[in-house]
């Protein structure tokens, strides 16, 4: 017992040279980026390596009174107001949506008792509604998603059956609901599935159900009229918005699971899945992704032209490509408010 064969050290030599090379792909500067965070129990500031932070958060100690740097993996984030994970360009795109000439309270009527209905009727009618005696492992792992985002609402849970990995969350006017597909449980693993059910969480925390709605209705064409009094340009507006709510949701799940690895991973798999065939022939790897990644943002921030064309191809699309949605997340961790949230630092809503 204890003893280390040949084949574990090989497999445990294996591991530490893929993450060495997952670090370096991430974080490919000399010396890595350190953060100075100030201890939540004694205050004492801390300079912390960024990867290590990032990657085995629980290893993280105060150098003076040796408590835990970082919230525990199931410690909630009591009274965390979605404005603390938001994305900036989402606030900056959401603000001019909420100008729009006609955004009422009639409208949210509308949206609310419309597309609701119609959401909650088609997934009555086409999908499995989880419960106690029904996928109660994929409810305890949303009320799980919900208790360390603080998420008081409890969402209605639908599992369907597609070959796209996708995933939704809706609700205006009433009970607030969560769907996914089959494919995510064949292709992801616990820590990934988790990430994406705080996703959804983040959407519903952050209140982007409405705009999705409008969004619906413009998509399909429908609604007493609306659709047809959008311009072209609010409806590219509106895609914009759309796209960036994707990166505060983003954010959101890495909350959820507190997993940095299963956040990047996830994103690898729906640009490239994980199915049979897939992982058949090689084993996926996250760090030539992250520098296929890195490739695509120098090419974009390079060429003028090839940051035109980028442009150009996402005009229409209501969610970001995987590769970006990557580089955001990264950029949050080492730069932007993941660390201090995950210290206990950070904006709570308001007293009810």
């Amino acid at each position: 017992e204890g003893v280390m064969t040949k084949s574990t050290k090989k497999a445990a030599a294996a591991t530490d040279r893929s993450r060495e090379q997952l670090v370096r792909a991430l974080w490919p500067q000399k010396p890595a980026p350190v953060r100075v965070l100030a201890c939540r129990h004694c205050g004492r500031s801390n300079k912390v390596p960024v990867p290590a932070a990032a990657l085995d958060p629980e290893s993280c100690e105060c150098g003076a009174c040796g408590g835990a740097l970082f919230l525990g993996p199931d410690e909630p984030l009591t009274g965390l107001a979605s404005s603390a994970y938001e994305h900036a360009l989402d606030r900056k795109s959401l603000d001019a949506m909420k100008g729009l000439p006609g955004f009422s309270a009639l409208l949210r009527w509308v949206l609310g008792n419309v597309v609701d209905r119609h959401l909650r009727i088609l997934q009555m009618s086409e999908s499995v509604r989880c419960g106690e005696e029904q996928f109660p492992e994929l409810v305890a792992m949303l009320d799980q998603a919900r208790g360390r985002l603080d998420y008081q609402p409890k969402p209605d849970l639908y599992l369907k059956e597609s070959p796209s990995m996708n995933a939704f969350a809706g609700g205006v006017g009433q009970t607030p609901m969560v769907g996914v597909v089959g494919s995510l449980l064949d292709q992801c693993n616990d820590a990934e599935l988790l990430t994406v059910l705080g996703h959804e969480i983040g959407h519903l925390k952050a209140e982007h159900s409405l705009f999705h709605a409008m969004a619906h209705l413009l998509n399909a064409g429908v609604g007493f009229g609306v659709g047809q009094l959008l311009t072209l340009p609010i409806r590219k507006a509106l895609f914009k918005w759309q796209r960036c709510s994707e990166l505060t949701a983003d954010r959101a799940g890495l909350l959820a699971s507190r997993d940095f690895l299963a956040s990047l991973t996830l994103n690898l798999k729906f640009a490239g899945g994980n199915r049979p065939g897939v992982s058949s022939r090689t084993e996926i790897k996250l760090a030539p992704y992250v520098q296929q990644a890195r490739d695509l943002a120098q090419m974009e921030s390079d060429d003028w032209l090839d940051g035109v064309v980028a442009a150009l191809v996402t005009l229409d699309r209501s969610h970001p490509f995987a590769a970006w949605r990557l580089m955001h997340l990264l950029q949050w961790v080492e730069n932007g408010s993941y660390l201090e949230i995950l210290s206990g630092r950070y904006e709570r809503r308001a007293a009810a």
